[in-house]
C-alpha cells in the first residue's frame, strides 16, 4: 500500500521552527517501510510564513499584542501561516496519489488545520482513506471521530498499531478491529474506539528513524544539520498539567546507550548531522544509564565535538554534579531546567516530582561545570496569584539563568483540564487553548496580568543580555539601572543605541510598558501600552533594590 504521512502547516503568532522535525512520522515511516509499503512524509511547515488576519475567535489579542511595535521588548509581530500554501498542500496531496493518508495532530489548538488536511482529501477523493494520530487524537479520539472526514484514528504509539491497521484495511477486514487496542474508528455512522492497553516496552527492537524521507538540509541550528532523537518514553510522575502519559504511558521505557549511539553514528555518517536535541520527557530519570551515554558520546566522538541540547526540559530531581560535568563533555552548553514556580504549595498541586536536592544547588554545580541555564516556569496556573508570580521571577532575576516563562494552556485528558472545565474557565473554541491566545483567566488574575509578566520576564532577559554583553555591569539593581540610563538618555546619544535604553528608562519612570512604532515616513516614537498596574507594583516594590545578574555562567 502506498502511504503519504503529513505534517500539517500551523497558524499561530510564533513558532519555534527548530522543533518542528517530523521525529514521530519518520519513526512510522521507518515501521511502515519493514513492512513493505510504500511511504513518503511531506512535512507542510516546510515553507515560508505568510502573514494572514487574526481570527475572529482571536481578535480579542489585538489590544495585547500591538504588531507594529519594533521594541526590543516585544511580544509577536503578527499572525502567520507557517508553512505550504493551501493550495500548495493540496497539490502535493493529490500528486502523491496515496492509498492512505496518515495526519498528525499533535497539538489541540493546531487540530484545526489537520482537519483542514483531511478535508482536502476528501473532497479530492471521497474514496481515500485518512487516519489521524498524535497526542491530540490520545486526548479526544471521540471528538476526532466525530468528522466526517476521518476514517480512522490512532492513540499512543503508533509503531505497531499503525501497520497492524492497515494489515485489516488492506483484507478488508473490519469485524477484526474490535480486538485492536488503541484504535478508532468509524463504520456505518457508529463510532468505536478500543481503550489504549499496550505500549511498547523494547524500544530497542523500533526501527530507527526513516530520516531520509525528510529534508535535513532544512533542519539546521547555527548553520548545522540537527535532528531530534528520543531515548526513552513514558513519565511515571502525573503532573497535574501534563499529558504525556496519554500518548507514552505512565512506564519508564528505556533504549539501551548503545542502541542510541548506534543512531547518532548513523545520523553522523550518512546526513552529517552535528546537532542533537534530546527530546525525551524523562532523559535523566536513570541517571546510571545518561551518565553511560555521555560516556559512549565523549569516547565516540570526542569532547565537546557535537553540539547537544534537551530543549524538552530536564527535571533537576533528577541529576547530579557528574551528570552534568559528563553533559559538558559530551556536547552540552545549556541545560533547560523546570522549575515551574517557587511556590512550594504549587509544586504539590502540580504534582511536582521531589527534589532529591533544590534548585539553588543544582544551578551551583551547573555554574561550576560551565553550564548555561534556561529556567522555565509557568504562569497563569488557577490557583496561582501575581504575588507568587512575580516572586517567582525576582527569584530568577537574581540568578545566572535565563528565563523561561510559559503560560499555562489546557491540556485535555489531564487534571488541571478537569480543573478550568468544572469552575468554568475554558475559553469555548480550541484555537484559544495555547500560550499565545492567553487562554485561562481567574479571580486571581487577568489576561493584562499575564501579558504584563510576559513582558517583564522579557525586559529581564534583555537587560541580563546586555550583562552577558558587559554592557551593563553585572548586579546592577533597577534603581542603579534607572540612574545610569537616565544619564545616558539625558545626552541623546546615537538613536539606534538610544532606543532600548530610552524604552527601559521609560518603564522605570512610568512604571508601564511602551512600544516602539514608526509610521510611514516619520521618525520612531514611544507610545504607552496596557500595562497591569498591580503586577508592576508589586514587583517595584519588592525587586527595585534587588541584583540582577546576568543569564550566562561566564
Amino acid at each position: 500500500m502506498k502511504i503519504l504521512l503529513i505534517q500539517p502547516p500551523i497558524n499561530d503568532f510564533y513558532q519555534t521552527s527548530i522543533r518542528t522535525q517530523p521525529i514521530g512520522l519518520a519513526y512510522l515511516a521507518a515501521s511502515l517501510k519493514r513492512e513493505n509499503h510504500e511511504v513518503e512524509i511531506l512535512d507542510l511547515q516546510n515553507g515560508k510564513k505568510k502573514s494572514i488576519s487574526i481570527p475572529p475567535e482571536l481578535s480579542y489579542l489585538k489590544e495585547f499584542y500591538p504588531l507594529n511595535d519594533e521594541s526590543p521588548f516585544r511580544l509577536y509581530t503578527g499572525f502567520y501561516h507557517f508553512g505550504m500554501g493551501w493550495d500548495e498542500a493540496r497539490r502535493r496531496i493529490e500528486d502523491s496519489n496515496a492509498d492512505l493518508y496518515g495526519i498528525s495532530s499533535s497539538f489541540t489548538p493546531y487540530h484545526g488545520e489537520a482537519l483542514r488536511i483531511a478535508t482536502l482529501i476528501k473532497q479530492w477523493d471521497s474514496k481515500k482513506i485518512v487516519a489521524m494520530g498524535g497526542s491530540h487524537i490520545s486526548c479526544d479520539p471521540e471528538g476526532v471521530l466525530k468528522s466526517p472526514f476521518v476514517d480512522f484514528i490512532i492513540l499512543g504509539e503508533g509503531e505497531v498499531r499503525f501497520p497492524s491497521l492497515i494489515q485489516r484495511v488492506e483484507k478488508g477486514d473490519f469485524n477484526g478491529m474490535t480486538g485492536m487496542d488503541g484504535v478508532g474508528y468509524r463504520l456505518g455512522g457508529r463510532i468505536a474506539v478500543n481503550p489504549l492497553k499496550n505500549f511498547i516496552q523494547d524500544l530497542d527492537s523500533l526501527s530507527y528513524p526513516a530520516r531520509d524521507l525528510l529534508d535535513m538540509d532544512r533542519y539546521r541550528i547555527h548553520k548545522k544539520r540537527y535532528t531530534m532523537i528520543i531515548t526513552s518514553r513514558g513519565c511515571p510522575h502525573g503532573c497535574a498539567y501534563c499529558s504525556t502519559h496519554l500518548v507514552m504511558g505512565s512506564s519508564f521505557r528505556m533504549r539501551s546507550p548503545e542502541n542510541i549511539l548506534r543512531e547518532m553514528k548513523e545520523c553522523s555518517k550518512r546526513y552529517g548531522v552535528e546537532v542533537f536535541d534530546i527530546e525525551d520527557d524523562n532523559f535523566t530519570l536513570d541517571l546510571k544509564r545518561a551518565k553511560r551515554l555521555m560516556e559512549l558520546i565523549i569516547e565516540n566522538f570526542g569532547e565537546e565535538r557535537l553540539e547537544l541540547s534537551a530543549m524538552n526540559g530536564i527535571s533537576f530531581a533528577s541529576l547530579d554534579r557528574e551528570l552534568l560535568r559528563l553533559m559538558k563533555r559530551a556536547g552540552f552548553e545549556t541545560v533547560n531546567l523546570s522549575l515551574v514556580s517557587m511556590n512550594r504549595s504549587t509544586k504539590e498541586r502540580m504534582k511536582r516530582p521531589a527534589p532529591a536536592t533544590d534548585f539553588e544547588k543544582v544551578l551551583e554545580e551547573t555554574e561550576a561545570e560551565g553550564l548555561n541555564v534556561i529556567a522555565y516556569a509557568i504562569l497563569g496556573i488557577p490557583g496561582q496569584r501575581i504575588e507568587e508570580m512575580v516572586e517567582t521571577l525576582i527569584y530568577l532575576m537574581e540568578r545566572r539563568v535565563l528565563i523561561g516563562p510559559s503560560l499555562y494552556y489546557p491540556t485535555p485528558g489531564t487534571p488541571l483540564f478537569d480543573q478550568c472545565k468544572k469552575e468554568h474557565l475554558l475559553p469555548p473554541p480550541l484555537s484559544q487553548w495555547r500560550s499565545s491566545a492567553v487562554p485561562i483567566e481567574t479571580e486571581e488574575f487577568d489576561r493584562l496580568d499575564l501579558v504584563t509578566l510576559l513582558r517583564l520576564a522579557r525586559i529581564i532577559n534583555f537587560v541580563k543580555g546586555k550583562m552577558d554583553e558587559r554592557e551593563i555591569e553585572e548586579g546592577m539593581s533597577w534603581n542603579d539601572l534607572f540612574l545610569y540610563l537616565g544619564d545616558k538618555v539625558s545626552t541623546r546619544g546615537h538613536k539606534n543605541d538610544l532606543r532600548w535604553k530610552e524604552l527601559i528608562w521609560m518603564f522605570l519612570k512610568e512604571g508601564a510598558f511602551f512600544s516602539l512604532r514608526k509610521e510611514q515616513g516619520r521618525e520612531f516614537s514611544l507610545l504607552k501600552e496596557r500595562t497591569s498596574e498591580r503586577v508592576l507594583n508589586y514587583f517595584f516594590d519588592r525587586a527595585k533594590g534587588k541584583p540582577i545578574l546576568r543569564a550566562r555562567c561566564n
